[in-house]
């Protein structure tokens, strides 16, 4: 498929202008190490709880450290030597004091298989985690200011977030908009982007990226835990520029991707992979040769995970990873492609539980 694509693409160069930008970013997915043109059979996938990594019972003791008695999420961004982890929705103790709507630890760690050592937090003048990105915590208007997905670029760090509106029934809400904020000082202080924020009702609320070569691949899903998973890239030199962003629409006749910008490209970009998806996470697998996706899929109460050979598709099938009846309350599975063994035949990620412990759980995948 991806030499048909590549031959394609140069064809394309030849008849149409600016078509080189497309083959330059076909030659970076087909030069990713270890890339292969085929899924594999990863029935075999076993997962085990490695450790608690927040919250007093775990070695990080973070409630006692931080003021974090209980958080979820959990996505990870690396930036020079350090490790950097947001935590949604978090309080300082069993009763919910100390609301905040996210916060921000500092992790250094380059041995994954016992864990994750958090060193710091961004904390306030008390030594407590404090908020980052503030939300008004007001009922149908904006209830809190949630960060799906954190990642590293251009020497700095992104987040893109969500601003919930309100939380309706187990596995919906409501959501405002999603929007990028930047932090140029290693996440001590942030900034969210008013010229970059996509509308509550579309497809890119909760995100998933990986870079390649000069494009950034963002994945995307709608507010809740029942939509499908949608496709934008972006230069990564033009993160901070709205217009710059392109939408997954489809494939032409010869299985080359159509992108479109703008509100009609939000408006008509194609969903990948059907629903329901929750709390996504994807990197690129050396070992599989191939992209990697973890979600959960609400409807089977499991965290599952799906092959792809392009950042489009095709997809795999759906591999259950942990369940809801070993895990109570389970949700997301943020990985880091640093975070692996065997160039990622063992794939680690953060999982959290809502119920009974609301914390985040380090979690080990030994895929086939």
């Amino acid at each position: 498929m991806l030499k048909k694509l590549l031959l394609a693409a140069l064809l394309l160069c030849l008849l149409v202008p600016g078509a080189l930008a497309e083959q330059a970013e076909l030659d970076s997915i087909l030069a990713l190490p270890g890339k292969q043109d085929a899924l594999h059979d990863l029935t075999g996938t076993t997962t085990d709880k490695v450790i608690q990594i927040t919250g007093e019972d775990s070695p990080n003791k973070t409630q006692s450290r931080f003021g974090v008695w209980g958080t979820d999420l959990g996505s990870i961004a690396r930036l020079g030597d350090q490790y950097f982890m947001f935590g949604g929705d978090t309080f300082g103790d069993e009763k919910n004091a100390h609301w905040r709507s996210n916060v921000l630890f500092v992790i250094e760690d380059d041995d994954p298989t016992d864990g994750l050592t958090i060193v710091d937090a961004v904390t306030d003048k008390t030594g407590r985690a404090k908020e980052l990105l503030l939300s008004l915590k007001l009922d149908y208007t904006e209830m809190t200011v949630i960060p799906t997905n954190l990642f590293s670029a251009n020497g700095k760090l992104y987040c893109i977030f969500m601003s919930v509106s309100h939380w309706g029934p187990p596995g919906r809400w409501d959501a405002r908009y999603s929007g990028l904020a930047v932090s140029e000082d290693g996440g001590q202080k942030w900034t969210k982007l008013r010229d970059v924020r996509w509308p509550g009702d579309s497809n890119f609320i909760q995100t998933a990226n990986v870079q390649v070569g000069d494009v950034m691949y963002i994945w995307g899903i709608p507010s809740g835990r029942y939509g499908g998973v949608a496709l934008m890239k972006v230069d990564v030199a033009l993160l901070e520029d709205f217009t710059a962003y392109e939408y997954f629409t489809g494939t032409d006749e010869a299985g080359l991707p159509l992108w479109v910008k703008g509100e009609e490209g939000i408006d008509k970009a194609k969903v990948i992979i059907p629903g329901p998806a929750g709390e996504i996470s994807v990197i690129y697998n050396e070992y599989l040769g191939n992209f990697m996706i973890t979600y959960l899929k609400e409807t089977a109460a499991a965290i599952v995970m799906q092959e792809g050979v392009l950042p489009w598709g095709s997809w795999g099938d759906t591999v259950k990873l942990a369940s809801g009846a070993q895990y109570a309350s389970l949700y997301g599975a943020y990985m880091h492609p640093d975070f692996v063994l065997d160039k990622g035949k063992t794939v680690f990620y953060a999982m959290s539980q809502f119920f009974p412990i609301y914390n985040i759980m380090w979690m080990r995948a030994d895929l086939p």
